[in-house]
């Protein structure tokens, strides 16, 4: 998961034009304007899209900051696998990391649900959905009680 955001991170740096434009066609509802049947009683919540670049770059603080926490947390867990790790503190950091993932997932759902984007771009809030569920199953999975194997190697 650190690797996979820290792609979408990278991406969102090196093709920022692309994501400045899905993201103003976002902001603007110029696919609901453009639609004289679906969303008319939303598109008074449209803004500027001279705010779509100032967004972007919202976006990738707080996925820099969510990548920080996931490598901290995937590195703590990598020591706890090794035999050189704490349990706790394993689980604590994965939980924030994940909490911090989901929290983006989030709010991209949110505001994506603001701006109606699941009706003019139905396959971008698939993607945050995905994000979210994942995110969750990984909290559940860092969460399971662990087994510990006796030092004599008899379980």
């Amino acid at each position: 998961m650190a690797a996979w955001l820290s792609l979408i991170m990278f991406n969102n740096i090196t093709d920022s034009g692309t994501n400045i434009t899905l993201i103003g066609q976002v902001l603007t509802m110029e696919g609901i304007i453009a639609d004289p049947d679906r969303g008319n009683g939303l598109v008074g919540r449209a803004l500027p899209g001279s705010l779509a670049a100032p967004a972007l770059y919202a976006v990738i603080a707080y996925q820099a900051l969510s990548v920080l926490l996931l490598w901290t947390a995937t590195v703590t867990h990598t020591r706890l696998l090794l035999g050189r790790g704490d349990g706790t503190r394993a689980t604590f950091l994965g939980n924030i990391a994940l909490c911090s993932l989901a929290g983006l997932a989030l709010m991209f759902l949110v505001g994506g649900l603001w701006f109606g984007y699941w009706i003019a771009l139905p396959p971008v809030q698939q993607v945050h959905f995905t994000l979210l569920i994942i995110a969750i199953g990984a909290m559940v999975l860092i969460n399971m009680p662990r087994t510990v194997r006796p030092a004599d190697g008899v379980t």
